[in-house]
């Protein structure tokens, strides 16, 4: 028996070591049969020796260009060290010599999204479903990419098919709901959240969306709202979107009762009211008394709201001025009053359009929900036709364009904005820069952490005489908007021309636990610096904690948020990004601390002297060392800066001793992990 009859026995009975062994002796004793190289690189695959599979591969392609699955597995093993751009160049080879193949377009689909050619994806998700009507997932990864790039129809109908091929799944029905919630068929919406609840009563995200859309229909009266849902119990053949969803909550009516309690937990007070009202209608002869106790409180808890909402519009008829009506605004937002807030923050703009509007996401969401997003263009419009504008105006006309995904006009907005910040601060360099024009785009960039020192040192970086700032600190493109496309992206930095010793970039602390930006970053940008601060994990996990309760978000006590989420992550027993939905876990307040697990991901694309990693405790204790080693990093003489302030600092409560302890327990591991793999100590 020769080496290569042997290997194909150990490759059958699967002993993937010695199969590669007898490949690479058959391989030194004849070099010019493909087959060899070519069931090697299976075997490689087995073991997850992408790199070397991949020099298996494209040696059987040399020898044998024609043969098409070389091509296939080639791009399966490129993926898996997310090298997007010749995994799709793999995909496509293949697809040439093998039209039929629905397999191999779902694959180059989903390489083209991790590269956002989102058209050519949605092409080739196509035309796998025409080939292969009845595989399962690619409605659902076509309908997200729809809904994602705001193609809403076409969304629906392709969650639909997924729906009734794969009626047992959950979130795509919740997904049918966001879609329905969208395009403002709240009736719909809720029929569907409805029937999610009952399979699936637990969902946060679906909690959101149910008390977001029961709190639009009950708007402006909710008395109104609960005699049509109530009357809806009674006679549902008169209600036909809600027969199932009506029928189900008869069915289990603990259920709902337990839906009502999260809504309340989440400050979703006009839906708790509604399916507490509905509940009651259900158990009419019953005397549920526990009921009852629910409602009174969620409706102590409306009137002490409304309370607060009256002071809030007696400052605004005192004050009449933009942060009145804007604290307003945020107030009617929490409550879900989108029509009243819309036109709190309407009026808030009027009084100060040099504001920086285009960084509140609460403002655009209401605008969005009540339709009024042209309304808000054509406002920012008429302020941008004032004489001396400020660049703040010319970023919220661009958001706001954005917002209504006129991405053509917001970019040529953006690039005005440039212009002007650089006529304003640079006015020397704005002249040359005149002469040689070039393509904006990014020298660095500060990944995070949050919570971290992101916007100190980057407002110590931009002061440097040879760093002009982009338009904007926070652009939170690879991990948020990718979607939007890179020409909007370069949109936000200044035309440097390589003639001049300038740099620029920006800071977004969402990238660092993003799992898919380091791949889309190193595919555009391999060459670029990263500067990343780490700080003491319980601190920053605290500080971030603290953070999203000033932005109202988060309802949970610190001790109810810290036990939930460690009682999480202990059950999660290997490396996060292993797990098959390790993505859920980014902006977790504890797992965002565990910075090895996302560490490991930027160095499987980057190299190490591309990334400075500074402890965010020696930059706070000493930031004028610290900022000669960023400057040092990015190859500019050091600049000595007159100030340093401690920008975007909360301020809170001290936590207690044992929840500290707990938390310094459990990450000491980590900590200890992190500081073996660099090389250096944290002390934390």
């Amino acid at each position: 028996m020769n080496y290569y009859e042997l290997a194909e026995k150990f490759l059958e009975q699967q002993q993937w070591n010695e199969a590669v062994n007898a490949y690479n002796q058959a391989i030194k004793l004849n070099s010019d049969f493909t087959w060899s190289y070519y069931k090697l690189g299976q075997a490689l695959n087995q073991l997850q020796r992408w790199d070397e599979a991949i020099t298996a591969y494209n040696q059987a392609i040399k020898l044998n260009p024609n043969f098409p699955w070389s091509y296939y597995h080639l791009g399966n093993a490129l993926t898996q060290l997310e090298k997007w751009e010749p995994a799709i160049q793999a995909y496509r080879s293949f697809i040439k010599l093998n039209s039929d193949n629905y397999w191999a377009y779902q694959k180059l689909a989903e390489s083209l999204v991790k590269v956002g050619e989102f058209e050519s994806a949605i092409a080739n998700y196509q035309t796998a479903i025409k080939l292969n009507p009845q595989t399962k997932g690619t409605h659902q990864k076509l309908a997200d990419i729809l809904f994602q790039t705001n193609q809403l129809e076409p969304a629906e109908i392709i969650y639909r098919q997924a729906i009734k091929l794969n009626p047992e799944v959950i979130w795509y029905r919740q997904c049918l709901g966001d879609v329905l919630l969208k395009q403002n068929r709240i009736d719909e919406a809720i029929a569907i959240y409805l029937e999610v609840a009952h399979t699936k009563p637990n969902l946060p995200w679906m909690h959101l969306q149910l008390g977001d859309a029961l709190a639009q229909i009950s708007q402006p009266n909710l008395d109104q709202t609960i005699n049509y849902y109530c009357h809806a119990i009674q006679h549902p053949d008169q209600y036909p979107i809600y027969q199932k969803a009506l029928h189900l909550i008869k069915e289990n009516r603990e259920l709902y009762f337990q839906l009502g309690n999260a809504l309340a937990d989440k400050n979703q007070i006009s839906g708790a009211i509604i399916i507490y009202y509905m509940l009651l209608e259900v158990l009419p002869n019953q005397n549920p008394i526990y009921i009852y106790q629910q409602l009174e409180q969620i409706l102590r808890q409306k009137i002490k709201l409304e309370q607060q909402l009256t002071s809030y519009y007696a400052a605004v008829e005192t004050k009449t001025d933009s942060q009145s009506y804007y604290e307003l605004g945020l107030a009617l937002t929490q409550q879900q009053k989108w029509g009243e807030a819309a036109i709190a923050y309407h009026s808030a703009i009027e009084l100060n359009p040099d504001f920086a509007w285009w960084s509140d996401i609460r403002l655009w969401k209401t605008f969005e929900k009540r339709g009024t997003l042209q309304r808000i263009v054509n406002l920012f419009q008429q302020f941008i036709d004032y004489p001396n504008n400020s660049v703040c105006r010319y970023l919220n006309l661009a958001e706001a364009l954005t917002q209504l995904n006129k991405k053509t006009e917001a970019i040529e907005i953006y690039q005005t904005a440039c212009q002007q910040q650089i006529q304003n601060n640079y006015p020397n360099f704005f002249q040359k820069q005149q002469k040689f024009p070039e393509v904006s785009q990014p020298n660095f960039l500060v990944i995070g952490v949050k919570k971290g020192g992101t916007t100190s040192i980057y407002n110590y970086l931009t002061q440097h005489p040879q760093i002009i700032p982009a338009i904007k600190k926070e652009i939170d493109f690879w991990s948020f908007y990718f979607y939007r496309g890179l020409d909007w992206y370069r949109a936000h930095f200044p035309l440097i021309p390589d003639s001049e010793k300038f740099l620029t970039g920006e800071a977004s602390p969402s990238y660092f636990d993003s799992p898919n930006t380091p791949a889309r970053l190193f595919h555009f940008f391999p060459k670029i610096k990263l500067i990343l601060l780490l700080r003491n994990p319980v601190d920053r996990a605290i500080s971030n904690y603290y953070h999203e309760v000033r932005s109202n978000p988060e309802s949970m006590s610190v001790e109810e948020v810290i036990s939930s989420k460690l009682e999480k992550l202990i059950k999660v027993s290997s490396s996060l990004v292993q797990q098959q939905d390790y993505w859920s876990y980014q902006g977790d307040y504890i797992a965002s601390s565990l910075y090895l697990d996302w560490l490991q991901k930027w160095l499987t694309v980057f190299r190490r002297e591309q990334l400075l990693i500074l402890k965010s405790e020696d930059f706070y204790n000493c930031p004028a060392s610290t900022m000669k080693q960023v400057f040092d990093f990015l190859d500019l003489p050091n600049y000595q800066i007159r100030d340093y302030p401690k920008l975007n600092a909360g301020s809170y409560a001290s936590i207690s001793e044992s929840i500290r302890q707990k938390l310094s327990e459990y990450f000491q591991p980590h900590n200890q992990r992190l500081e073996e793999y660099l090389g250096m100590k944290f002390n934390w």
